[in-house]
């Protein structure tokens, strides 16, 4: 199906996206310990933003962690009752992920309608890291939600995102 193909390749882009955003806080951070240890310089946004991109980082690539696997779950009960035990844990997770997303994007909303911002010397409007947070949110409910799909078509929820032998992603 097209959709599901659209909605993985946008999950994969949203993933590196995300690495990117962690690739940038390492960065701030690392430029923060030597302009402070070497040239006695703060920058006072470091601490602030790289939290920001830390929490977009974590939202932004969840999508793509559910599809290929990656979120943490317990096999006990799966190796007892596989098929059920998917269809339970997907249902369980998307009324998680739908209370989550509901909550994330009237947050990501009142910031935007009431201007709200950081209030500190940056002053960022926290639009942005609940904007970014609420579209992950958003995308990994729509993932979960399409984990429902490939089940019901009896195909495999997860992809395999490795090929064999490589240790690099396929980034077809």
């Amino acid at each position: 199906m097209a959709l599901l193909t659209l909605i993985d390749r946008f999950s994969r882009a949203l993933a590196v996206l995300s690495g990117f955003a962690i690739f940038l806080m390492a960065g701030l951070v690392v430029s923060e310990i030597v302009l402070r240890n070497l040239f006695s310089v703060s920058l006072t946004f470091v601490w602030e933003v790289s939290v920001y991109l830390h929490m977009a980082a974590i939202f932004l690539g969840s999508a793509w962690t559910l599809r290929t696997g990656g979120h943490i779950r317990v096999t006990l009960l799966q190796s007892v009752f596989p098929r059920a035990f998917e269809w339970f844990a997907t249902l369980i997770g998307l009324a998680i992920s739908t209370y989550m997303t509901n909550a994330l994007v009237l947050l990501a909303w009142s910031y935007w309608r009431t201007g709200r911002t950081s209030g500190s010397t940056t002053d960022i409007a926290l639009i942005y890291p609940a904007g970014f947070m609420a579209f992950g949110a958003v995308l990994l409910t729509v993932q979960i939600a399409l984990r429902l799909v490939h089940l019901a078509l009896g195909r495999e929820p997860e992809i395999d995102n490795m090929r064999d032998g490589d240790r690099a992603p396929i980034m077809d």
